[in-house]
């Protein structure tokens, strides 16, 4: 079990890595670089996968009542998000407004296209993946049911990826595709997310997951790429239906550059797991407060890196000892 787990690390990881990259160099790099530099913004489906993947994993483990799990939960993301909100706010430069800043503290903010990103175009997550942990509870319950049925846990995945197609569906034909409260709703991703919850199960039951080989994820991977690349490409409302193609090629790239066993890599991206959340926050406003006194450049960039990295370590041991004091257990 530890190495799969070990694996699940690696991949969230290896995913905030190549997001951070991605918002790090956007618009800085041109031609078949600028490309593939688009491409590390597909780890948020990764990520998507790992967080119900690690959700139904726990569950199985401790089933906690739906109160319980919500403030766990919420607490873990509305935490850290909020001082991220309060030192973006503090920064001389950035304009206040009030109710961009209350929506953002109480999470309505999901329901605003101009505050849902108020504080940093990579906001959007937070509230997706709030909206998605108000739907755990009910589709582990659903989950449960189906944990001996091979056929309604098949029938569960394909329920979901049909939801998710049809919401997609819906938000090119309303002409939404460009809001982002609509083409990042949960349902968009509700496939990925319970694709983590059965991958949990069938792992927990296994104490494995088969393998496939090198070549068949170098394959899927190139495959997954190129069908990702032509719908960005092409545009419009293609890209709401190119999330299958996106998590295929970049998870079979991530996971074939693991199966190469560059042990170093693979331990740098599994220590990052430990903070990826609160460097995927933290990131926008450090890359904001360097490129306000830096030109963009290659200096400026790396430097930008490096201090949001050792930031995000920092940011994280702070939130970890503000979850040790005892007010939260009252």
């Amino acid at each position: 079990m530890h190495n799969h787990l070990e694996i699940v690390d690696y991949l969230k990881g290896y995913a905030i890595f190549t997001i951070v990259m991605f918002h790090l160099l956007l618009g800085q790099v041109n031609g078949i670089f600028g490309t593939a530099i688009n491409f590390g913004g597909a780890g948020v489906h990764v990520f998507i996968l790992c967080s119900g993947f690690g959700l139904y994993l726990s569950h199985m483990r401790k089933r906690l009542s739906y109160g319980q799990f919500m403030k766990r939960r919420i607490l873990r993301v509305h935490l850290p998000f909020v001082l991220v909100v309060l030192l973006t706010v503090l920064i001389p430069w950035n304009k206040f407004s009030l109710g961009a800043f209350m929506s953002n503290v109480f999470f309505y903010k999901m329901f605003f296209e101009d505050w849902n990103c108020a504080y940093g175009g990579q906001m959007w997550f937070v509230s997706m993946i709030v909206q998605m942990y108000l739907l755990f509870p009910i589709l582990a319950k659903v989950l449960d049911r189906q944990a001996s049925n091979r056929g309604g846990q098949v029938g569960m995945l394909l329920c979901s990826l049909l939801i998710s197609l049809t919401w997609a569906t819906i938000v090119a034909l309303l002409g939404k595709t460009q809001l982002r409260i609509w083409n990042s709703f949960c349902l968009q991703y509700l496939w990925e997310f319970v694709l983590g919850m059965w991958l949990a199960l069938i792992y927990s039951k296994r104490d494995k997951i088969k393998k496939p080989s090198q070549k068949i994820f170098l394959l899927i991977a190139i495959l997954g790429i190129a069908i990702t690349g032509l719908t960005g490409k092409l545009g419009g409302w293609l890209k709401l239906y190119n999330d299958i193609p996106s998590l295929l090629g970049y998870g079979c790239l991530a996971l074939f550059i693991y199966g190469l066993g560059i042990k170093p890599l693979n331990k740098f991206f599994e220590y990052t797991c430990k903070f990826s959340y609160e460097w995927y926050l933290i990131h926008i406003l450090i890359f904001g407060i360097v490129f306000h006194f830096m030109s963009k450049g290659l200096v400026a960039s790396v430097i930008a890196l490096v201090l949001s990295y050792v930031a995000a370590i920092g940011f994280h041991e702070v939130v970890r000892r503000i979850y040790k004091l005892k007010i939260w257990t009252k």
